[in-house]
């Protein structure tokens, strides 16, 4: 069996996202996950997502990279977030046990596999958390990781950069369970888009599937229970916003 690999990025404490990509993963053949950074904040779920990503990275089904939001439980990051990003860190802070807050204190800014990158912002400067967002920031992270294939979330939409014949990165918006043919003799970054909090308007959960043998990536959307997602962030006493954002994907 060829491999699969399942991309998950900004998952954010959001359980109902989480076990609905996982279904959804395993239906489609994934062989092995990724998960690009951002665990926990905004939602209400942190410990068990901890929990069931951690036992994937000790069984080696998985491994994992930190994001921002997971490293704001252990560094000030108050001057960098906005304020409902700050009460959801806070409130995590409260949630999280030693052994769960030292799972992400122990992920990695950056791991490279062969002809592959993946972290959870951007290869430039990994940990000043640059966001991919056009041709530019796309061409300085493909310079900086030396990899064929660079795989990022962080900005919460799903997208495509692909070097052409002059070097520029071109963006590509991928349309969801479509095949994208992505051939070694270009370089690619691969913005997977967020599992746990979509903003693009559409409240569907993200995440991609990477085929390295036959050189194929396709992203995908999927429907969760986000009603019940949204209920807990208020039930939990977190700004309404956040709630309100996974109903409407904005």
């Amino acid at each position: 069996m060829s491999e699969r690999i399942g991309l998950f990025a900004d998952l954010h404490s959001n359980l109902e996202a989480y076990e609905a990509g996982m279904a959804k993963a395993e239906e489609l053949g994934v062989t092995r996950m990724v998960f690009l950074g951002d665990i926990v904040g905004y939602n209400a779920d942190p410990c068990t997502l901890i929990d069931r990503i951690g036992e994937l990275v000790a069984s080696k089904k998985a491994i994992a990279v930190v994001g921002n939001h997971d490293e704001a439980t252990f560094k000030d990051y108050r001057s960098r977030m906005n304020a409902n990003a700050n009460a959801a860190i806070e409130w995590t802070k409260s949630q999280l046990n030693s052994e769960q807050l030292q799972f992400l204190k122990d992920l990695p800014l950056l791991i490279n596999e062969d002809n592959i990158c993946f972290t959870h912002a951007s290869a430039h400067n990994p940990s000043e958390w640059n966001y991919i967002t056009d041709s530019m920031s796309a061409w300085h992270c493909v310079q900086n990781s030396g990899k064929i294939y660079t795989f990022v979330g962080h900005s919460h939409e799903q997208a495509l950069f692909y070097q052409n014949a002059v070097g520029k990165l071109i963006r590509f918006e991928p349309h969801p369970g479509e095949e994208v043919p992505v051939m070694r003799h270009r370089h690619w970054v691969s913005v997977v888009g967020s599992l746990g909090q979509p903003r693009d308007g559409n409240p569907e959960a993200c995440f991609a599937i990477f085929e390295p043998n036959s050189e194929v990536l396709t992203f995908h959307r999927i429907e969760y229970d986000r009603f019940t997602a949204a209920a807990k962030v208020k039930r939990a006493g977190l700004p309404e916003e956040l709630a309100n954002r996974l109903i409407t994907g904005k």
